[in-house]
């Protein structure tokens, strides 16, 4: 604020003028004077108030806090502007709880562990209500090993970590999702309060009920909570996915969108165009689609069809997610032991992940080798590999380059050039869509680029020396998986199982010291394996 200068000589008139008016001699009989008005009546106040400072001081007590009943605290509402100044209020941004009871049923206990009930309790004994949330609540249904738990409750992330932070130790690092991570003997419990959803950028949407948090799950099992006192809570029949023998992924309110499809089905004028149905539970996360095909990968569930139907109408939707997202998880995809149905079930999304894959499907090599379609022959060529990231995912794209460089001659085709062709087309992948180191990217692009070249164990020593140990059993497993997604002829198998037990003895002399400091020595054993190979007729 601007300091104003005081008008000393103004004042001195106002002073004037009041003195020449009233007569006044000197200022002490100018203030004694009530020119402003009668000041009698409040003289009986005076008294009292006199009377009461007299009195001996109380020492001001406040209130007591009452006990919190089982009803969690509402936030106080925000008083509201008035007029111009009054805004809309987001409430999907505000931390609001329930206070809803308990909900469940009792018919099914649970055997939780003794660190989880102890988070548990402690929630309870401050009157907030928890669940078991996600897989831990499908796994100890199924009796299985649980390590790993998730509890949802109506309690803010500031009382959680008040309520915990000073008698665990825990974890921050996913405070940004609305989670906190408690170490409890060797499990990591997470707590969060109810989320609707986290959004894109990895916030999270808080709500008020269970309903709403298990909702956003997407999938029927697992959207089931378990509340020690209530029992099993299945708001969405997740209860009948769920069996010993396999975990269905049916998506919430499938019955709805199938329905709704079926209608759209029957229009049958020209002028309107039947609507894309998307399963709104896919829509808001579509992370769950990859969760998806992991899970079918390492076969831990099977698809519904409708489900896996709608996922392949709307691949799409993984565009919303960043590439490092979508690294991350297809790399556990692709290391799953079903990985062949899971190409084969999810292929719209393979196709929209990598793009040159797409020409693949349905394309007939017209080859006598050939006993299946171009992409069949790729998908089996990644299940039949070892589990190695960089070996699957080099024969995933290595004949990314048949269908640019595809010659019919007739009755048979040629592929000239499709090595370098697939080459180019993988490191346009790599710049674009797909996040990746670069020693990976540049194994990927050697093996696509050799894994037609015929080893032999007459010329496997000429491979180490051009390429090494690591890049000549990598190219092995490669090859050994790539003959025997040929076709069922069993020549291919065996010709497969020696090209493998080959890569084995190369990985020996890679890790023993002897081979690796002597060189004349590493040729001479590996001439020894040649002659042993030989002898087997391949």
């Amino acid at each position: 604020m601007d300091n104003k200068k005081i008008d000393i000589d103004r004042l001195y008139e106002e002073f004037e003028e009041d003195e020449e008016e009233y007569g006044y001699e000197d200022y002490e009989e100018y203030i004694e004077d009530d020119i402003y008005g009668d000041h009698g009546e409040y003289d009986d106040d005076l008294e009292e108030f006199d009377e009461f400072y007299d009195a001996p001081m109380k020492v001001y007590e406040p209130p007591k806090k009452p006990e919190r009943s089982e009803q969690p605290e509402q936030p106080a509402p925000a008083a509201e502007p008035s007029g111009e100044q009054a805004k809309p209020v987001d409430t999907a941004q505000l931390p609001m709880f329930s206070d809803e009871p308990p909900k469940g049923d009792l018919t099914t206990k649970l055997d939780v562990p003794k660190p989880v009930m102890e988070i548990l309790d402690l929630l309870k004994a401050h009157t907030y209500t928890s669940y078991l949330v996600g897989d831990c609540v499908n796994m100890m249904v199924l009796g299985e090993r649980v390590m790993d738990f998730d509890i949802a409750c109506n309690a803010s992330l500031d009382r959680i970590i008040a309520i915990f932070d000073e008698k665990f130790k825990t974890r921050e690092d996913l405070l940004s999702r609305g989670e906190l991570i408690i170490i409890n003997g060797a499990m990591g419990i997470s707590v969060a309060p109810y989320r609707s959803r986290i959004d894109g950028s990895g916030k999270p949407i808080y709500c008020k009920t269970i309903d709403e948090d298990l909702h956003r799950r997407t999938f029927t099992s697992e959207a089931v909570a378990y509340n020690p006192d209530s029992g099993i809570y299945d708001c969405f029949k997740g209860l009948s996915c769920i069996t010993a023998e396999k975990t269905i992924l049916r998506a919430i309110d499938e019955e709805k969108y199938e329905q709704l499809e079926f209608e759209q089905s029957k229009i049958k004028s020209k002028k309107e165009t039947p609507q894309k149905v998307v399963i709104e539970a896919l829509r808001e996360n579509p992370e769950c689609i990859l969760i998806a095909m992991q899970k079918h990968a390492r076969a831990e569930a099977d698809m519904s069809p409708y489900t896996l139907r709608n996922i392949n109408d709307n691949a799409e939707l993984i565009d919303m997610m960043m590439p490092s997202e979508i690294t991350r998880y297809f790399r556990r995809i692709i290391l799953g032991r079903r990985i062949t149905e899971t190409l084969m079930s999810f292929r719209e999304v393979v196709f929209r992940i990598f793009p040159p894959l797409r020409p693949q499907y349905g394309f007939d090599q017209k080859s006598e080798y050939q006993e299946y379609t171009l992409y069949e022959h790729t998908v089996k060529a990644v299940g039949y590999a070892f589990p190695d990231y960089a070996v699957r995912l080099a024969l995933l794209l290595h004949s990314i380059g048949k269908p640019d460089c595809a010659a019919d001659r007739g009755d048979y085709m040629t592929f000239y050039g499709h090595q370098e062709r697939g080459v180019m087309l993988a490191k346009d992948i790599f710049e674009d869509d797909y996040e990746a180191d670069r020693s990976l990217i540049d194994r990927i692009l050697f093996l696509i680029l050799h894994h037609d070249d015929h080893v032999t164990p007459e010329n496997v020593v000429d491979f180490t020396s051009f390429c090494g140990m690591e890049l000549t059993r990598l190219l092995l497993l490669l090859q050994s998986a790539n003959v025997r997604a040929k076709s069922s002829d069993p020549v291919n198998e065996r010709v497969s199982t020696t090209l493998r037990q080959l890569a084995d003895n190369v990985a020996t002399l890679a890790v023993n010291p002897r081979a690796t400091t002597r060189r004349a020595a590493t040729q001479q054993e590996l001439r020894e394996i040649n002659e042993r190979l030989g002898r087997t007729g391949v």
